[in-house]
């Protein structure tokens, strides 16, 4: 375990972290974090919260909206580094088409695979719970960003839940008046659920599901769920549970 990053963690409180101090280094065609004069990681050592009031939590762009590139958080690799996805030794794009969100992850979360999730009944994708974060403009790969959660859907892949948070940038005005999953526009909670869905029929694989019928769930309940996450990952980090991937043990 690394105590300083760990340590790094435990300090950053929301209201002492500064997001203005976290830059992002292009090593080749990976992407690296440093805070001060530390490299960190962007998934144990950005807080999840993002705001001192507990309201807001803390985004990783992976995919901007608009592009098909898949950079994800990579699990195993030192400073989880936003790594491109490969399928053996190719790099994996989107093939249904371009991304029609702003699509990440929330810091200091896991899904554990070994526990059932309450609303779909299975366990989770062993990631970071996934965003999809709905402001018109493309975020920059590798940004970090406070947002806002508003709902989420329960979808599950492969039998794993793997759940997407609709969230917006807190910091952007053309969404102030998103409050609540009610006041986001129904066509694009329809898009982002129709999209996820389907994408990987271009694959050749089969449709997505999702629990509760596809109904997106609101903020307050969306949170709660990505609070469990976050409880869920400071096990894991505890050494209560067991992350791997690839056959390689989680990188912490």
């Amino acid at each position: 375990m690394r105590l300083p990053t760990l340590l790094l963690a435990a300090a950053a409180s929301a209201d002492q972290f500064d997001l203005r101090k976290l830059e992002i280094h292009r090593d080749g065609d990976r992407l690296r974090y440093s805070y001060g004069d530390k490299d960190v990681s962007p998934w144990h050592d950005v807080p999840f919260w993002a705001d001192a009031d507990q309201t807001l939590v803390h985004f990783v762009c992976e995919i901007p909206r608009l592009t098909r590139s898949k950079l994800e958080i990579h699990k195993s690799v030192e400073g989880n580094k936003l790594v491109q996805d490969t399928k053996g030794p190719h790099p994996r794009f989107y093939k249904y088409s371009a991304a029609v969100v702003n699509y990440g992850a929330i810091s200091q979360t896991w899904e554990d695979p070994a526990v059932a999730d309450e609303h779909t009944g299975v366990g989770g994708d062993n990631d970071p719970i996934d965003v999809l974060q709905l402001n018109a403009a493309p975020c920059a790969r590798g940004a970090v960003q406070r947002v806002r959660v508003l709902g989420a859907l329960a979808l599950v892949d492969g039998g794993e839940t793997d759940w997407k948070l609709l969230v917006v940038d807190a910091d952007d005005s053309s969404t102030s008046a998103w409050r609540t999953v009610d006041d986001i526009p129904r066509d694009r909670v329809a898009e982002a659920r129709d999209w996820y869905r389907l994408y990987k029929t271009a694959e050749g694989k089969g449709e997505n599901e999702y629990g509760m019928g596809g109904r997106a769930i609101d903020g307050d309940e969306a949170l709660r769920v990505a609070v469990g996450t976050h409880d869920l990952w400071r096990d894991w980090v505890d050494g209560k549970a067991k992350c791997d991937f690839d056959g390689e043990a989680c990188w912490k």
